[in-house]
């Protein structure tokens, strides 16, 4: 059977990352001998669907399956209404919005046929030997399908529990050059997985697909792909998109001294918690490669932290970064403007903390809550008039500094129009600290203290851009850098 996978256009941003989901199932059913091609529309955000389109219909596939998040869903509708005109073929969509509302999804499009509920890889195996004529789709577990007008949901499927009984992603069916991530330096970036679920339980976080239950594959599983990717494209950047790569502290030491041994000579990232690492599992990290690490800090303001359900405290956020800078890796923290409970005053106290930690990088986002996550659940308990509507195509994890932001949903104690100047305060903030860094690295703290200080005033903030544009603070803090380890 020929296959198309689809991950649909998202709102005006191209997308940096390859949809492993996608590759995942594509790489299960290329296990069976059929033949799938995956359609990333949203590489190119500036092409028409209509062109996207044609480009499935060239595949002629017997089968189209699409993902979407919420954000993108209504995307994915008009993806699935064009390929139903052109192509008659069955559509098939799975991802977090489809989990959520699998039975409005098939009622209120009469394009879709199947939607796929959670974990997919298993559940499309078995919907495509249903369809081939080897089984019959009132047993797939995780199905909801309709059968003249009449709409049926399978029982749930239980989680894989054997993350190594699954192939490697199919990245050849990416082109993995069109993609942005890369390294500081340029080098191209692959993404892996090393774990599914996460335990904890942030208000704001979707655990519909890949559950609370924690499930790890082995570190000889991880390096044999981390080999692979090496082999077969000469990649050696890394970034590990588990929720929390660093949890299991056994398990972490396990891949990091695995690593250390092979000397794959590669360079790596992940996702971390700040009470999960500690300054010897940190150098360790280094040595074996890890360059950066993300923290999910979202607010300065402990109550708001213990309103979410965050479990962590500022002192543990100071102390992990800390660590961490001290190995040697790169810190980026996020954090959320606009949680339950967030005033004026905890904002600040959000952005001034993000500005005491020095991260090397931060990313603000606007809170939105959506469906399937306990923000929601609270959200429609206190206002029952609240539905998924089109407006989530304004939800994004990313933010632009530039871009105006219009919070809707807002759950915060503040008015829209004054959550909406929040994210361009707090990047603001944070490049003003970061010029201020830089005057005292060059300069030195007390004569950098005086200069910045005297570049406050309007007439010679223009000369400070020019510096900073030509890299001269960069220039002068490596010669005072050189001059300081001569004295010493």
């Amino acid at each position: 059977m020929r296959i198309a996978f689809i991950s649909p256009k998202w709102n005006k941003k191209a997308n940096d990352y390859p949809p492993l989901g996608l590759a995942y199932l594509a790489a299960v059913l290329e296990r069976e001998g059929h033949e799938i091609k995956i359609f990333d529309f949203s590489l190119d955000p500036h092409t028409s669907l209509e062109d996207d389109v044609q480009a499935v219909c060239t595949f002629d596939p017997h089968l189209v399956g699409i993902t979407a998040m919420t954000s993108v869903y209504h995307s994915a509708l008009e993806t699935a209404t064009l390929l139903k005109a052109y192509l008659g073929r069955p559509i098939v969509i799975g991802g977090p919005h489809a989990t959520v509302y699998p039975e409005r999804v098939l009622a209120e499009s009469p394009v879709i046929d199947y939607v796929v509920r959670g974990e997919g890889e298993e559940t499309i195996q078995e919907l495509v030997h249903a369809l081939c004529g080897n089984g019959d789709l009132s047993t797939v577990r995780g199905l909801t399908y309709k059968i003249r007008g009449e709409i049926l949901s399978n029982p749930d499927r239980p989680l894989i529990t054997d993350l190594d009984a699954l192939p490697f992603p199919a990245r050849h069916l990416f082109d993995l050059k069109r993609y942005g991530l890369r390294t500081p330096e340029g080098q191209p970036m692959v993404t892996i997985l090393s774990s599914r679920g996460c335990p904890y339980h942030c208000s704001y976080c979707f655990k519909g697909i890949v559950g609370r239950t924690y499930r790890q594959r082995s570190p000889e599983n991880i390096i044999a792909e981390i080999k692979q990717v090496i082999a077969q494209y000469g990649i050696r950047n890394f970034y590990f998109i588990d929720d929390l790569f660093t949890i299991d502290q056994r398990r972490l030491e396990a891949i990091t001294e695995q690593l250390i041994r092979e000397q794959l000579d590669i360079r790596w990232q992940c996702l971390g918690r700040v009470d999960r690492v500690n300054a010897e599992i940190l150098r360790k990290m280094y040595e074996a490669g890890c360059r950066r690490i993300h923290f999910g800090i979202e607010s300065g303001n402990e109550e708001v932290l213990r309103r979410v359900g965050k479990g962590i405290k500022p002192e543990q956020v100071r102390q992990a970064v800390r660590w961490a800078q001290e190995a040697g890796i790169h810190v980026k923290g996020y954090f959320m403007l606009g949680l339950p409970g967030d005033t004026e005053e905890t904002m600040q106290q959000t952005v001034d903390f993000a500005v005491e930690l020095n991260l090397d990088d931060a990313m603000f986002s606007l809170t939105t809550p959506f469906p399937g996550t306990r923000l929601w659940d609270e959200l429609v308990k206190k206002k029952p008039e609240t539905e998924y509507n089109q407006d989530f195509t304004r939800a994004y994890y990313y933010t632009d500094p530039d871009e105006e932001l219009v919070p809707f949903l807002n759950v915060s104690e503040v008015p829209d129009a004054v959550l909406s100047q929040w994210i361009h305060k707090a990047y603001r903030a944070l490049a003003e600290s970061r010029a201020k860094r830089l005057y005292l690295q060059a300069f030195g703290p007390r004569l950098g203290a005086i200069l910045w200080r005297i570049s406050r005033f309007e007439p010679l903030r223009a000369l400070g851009r020019y510096l900073l544009r030509f890299g001269i603070f960069k220039r002068f803090a490596s010669l005072r850098a050189r001059r300081m380890e001569t004295w010493s």
